[in-house]
């Protein structure tokens, strides 16, 4: 991994509801997780969930399905 692409990962993760989202996918690991259930154990509106998802794709943090 190249310096910039851990930057940008650590910048992704610099968030607390990017981080919880990113830790309770690791904690699914292999399967991952729906967005419903996700969104619940994160404690955020189910239609704001996509906005952290959508910071952590492009670093390769998660992938959506």
């Amino acid at each position: 991994m190249e310096s910039n692409e851990i930057i940008e990962a650590l910048a992704a993760l610099a968030q607390a509801t990017r981080l919880a989202v990113f830790r309770r996918l690791v904690a699914a690991e292999p399967d991952g997780g729906a967005a419903g259930g996700l969104a619940r154990a994160v404690e955020v509106p189910a239609n704001t969930l996509s906005a952290p998802l959508a910071v952590l794709s492009p670093p390769r943090l998660v992938t959506l399905a």
